[in-house]
């Protein structure tokens, strides 16, 4: 369900949990049918959180539109620069590194006994032991630079260095970035995903640089 629609139907039927059926939450949706939306204090909350979602959503549509008409130079503090080569984006960004990994581990126990005498019992216990997999994500931190030739990710973990040409794909979120290089993929973690990929798209397709 997006934004839009999660917003508009919290916002009419709220108070009915239609939203709530409708992220296959039955039981708070009939809650919501017998209490008239938590006497009307859930359905606000639900509405107050729609309508954040809502507006992040528009926000980010709206920046991702927004296309730059010229690529402005600005400083790459660290990066060492070709002749003819122009820094275009500089920011800081976090390399995220998701491993399925053991976390854990639990153990069953069960067992038996027989009566051997009247009185008398003779048990055996047993355990069965459970490995504990979970998805673990870690950020490390960097800066993500984007020039007129290549984008580049100087950090602890994670660091890449291609041409523009090099790209595969692009992925963008409200807030990462993910490049793809062939068989190999990044996601940057960047509070500004839309611009970052607004910029990468217009060096790419040679936006002219703005000049004074």
């Amino acid at each position: 369900m997006s934004p839009a629609v999660e917003f508009w139907v919290t916002l009419f039927f709220g108070p009915f949990g239609v939203h709530r059926f409708l992220k296959h939450q039955i039981g708070m949706g009939i809650l919501y049918i017998c209490t008239c939306g938590l006497f009307g204090i859930g359905w606000i909350i639900d509405l107050a959180k729609a309508g954040k979602q809502y507006w992040q959503a528009y926000r980010y549509q709206t920046a991702l539109s927004d296309k730059p008409e010229y690529l402005t130079p600005c400083d790459a503090p660290g990066l060492l620069l070709g002749s003819d080569e122009v820094c275009v984006y500089y920011a800081p960004a976090k390399y995220v590194e998701s491993k399925n990994l053991v976390t854990g581990h639990v153990r069953e126990y069960g067992g038996a006994s027989v009566r051997v005498v009247p009185g008398v019992r003779v048990g055996r216990s047993t355990g069965v032991s459970h490995t504990i997999r979970e998805d673990v994500t870690r950020l490390y931190p960097g800066t993500l630079y984007i020039t007129t030739m290549r984008v580049v990710f100087s950090g602890e973990k994670g660091g890449f260095d291609h041409p523009l040409n090099a790209i595969s794909t692009i992925g963008v979120s409200p807030n990462s970035v993910s490049f793809q290089f062939g068989g190999k993929s990044y996601t940057l973690m960047t509070y500004d995903s839309p611009r970052c990929v607004n910029i990468l798209e217009g060096a790419i397709n040679g936006i002219p640089l703005l000049t004074k």
